[in-house]
């Protein structure tokens, strides 16, 4: 490969946009036909080994676009919200019309710039945005996904409310009404539901427990403090390994051995 070629590849990701060097046509053309480039988008050309990898492709519609930001999974994937599964496509926002880009799926819109971040030189959006773009797409739990990553309701409310106007929104908004006290799943947004009606107060949700200053035992579902109880909701989703199960009894015998009586509901022996 031509060595200005290889210079430009390896101080851009990888990548080469040839509108950006029009003294370099020859040598791409070149390269193309010698089997050293592939065509990742028009104009946006990268080493083979590489072409097909989700962050290529990514930082490839970056590049080709400077208004694009990767959203949906290939966000999460890349920014490291990785326990979602890989993606099989690349969903890009961008208010820029375009052809079909093989791979990509194009949204026509703006997104917010306190809504994007870069990782590796793909624009992302940031974890309160992709959550709702997932619910949006995949259905509410994603919202109990975030959740149980650390992500904060006020930030994914403030996400929702920087970007509005999207069909689906209203009945987000109603599913973040329902996980005000911070559930981590549906099952426990049906108990807070149910507490709430029957005016039953004195718990906390999703509560850390210390055995000490700093001593974390871990977090309960329900926590009612004054009466050193502890309720557990074991959905069939989130406790379906045999490793929770052991894991949870070694908990439950430590906070039995602190005062706490637990209560596990929903779990069949």
């Amino acid at each position: 490969m031509h060595p200005q070629l290889a210079h430009e590849l390896d101080r851009a990701h990888g990548l080469l946009d040839r509108r950006k060097h029009p003294g370099l046509r020859h040598q791409v053309d070149h390269a193309v036909r010698q089997g050293l480039l592939v065509r990742v988008l028009p104009n946006i050309y990268a080493r083979p080994d590489h072409a097909d990898s989700l962050e290529t492709r990514a930082r490839a519609v970056c590049l080709s676009d400077p208004d694009a930001v990767v959203t949906g999974r290939a966000a999460a994937e890349i920014g490291g919200w990785t326990d979602l599964g890989r993606p099989t496509a690349l969903d890009v926002a961008t208010p820029r019309v375009h052809d079909a880009w093989r791979g990509v799926r194009l949204e026509r819109r703006r997104v917010p710039r306190g809504l994007v971040r870069t990782v590796d030189g793909v624009r992302i959006t940031t974890f309160p945005l992709t959550a709702l773009d997932l619910a949006l797409r995949e259905g509410p739990a994603r919202l109990d996904d975030a959740l149980r990553r650390g992500i904060e309701l006020d930030r994914i409310r403030e996400a929702l409310t920087a970007t509005p106007r999207r069909r689906g929104y209203a009945g987000l908004r109603r599913e973040l009404d329902l996980v005000r006290d911070r559930p981590w799943s549906r099952l426990e947004c049906a108990a807070h539901e149910l507490l709430r009606g029957a005016s039953i107060t004195g718990w906390r949700a999703n509560r850390a427990i210390l055995a000490g200053p700093g001593e974390r035992v871990g977090y309960g579902d329900l926590v009612f403090e004054d009466l050193w109880l502890v309720v557990e909701l074991d959905g069939s989703g989130y406790h379906s390994e045999d490793g929770d199960a052991t894991r949870d009894k070694v908990r439950d015998l430590r906070l039995a051995r602190l005062g706490w009586e637990v209560v596990r509901l929903g779990r069949v022996a």
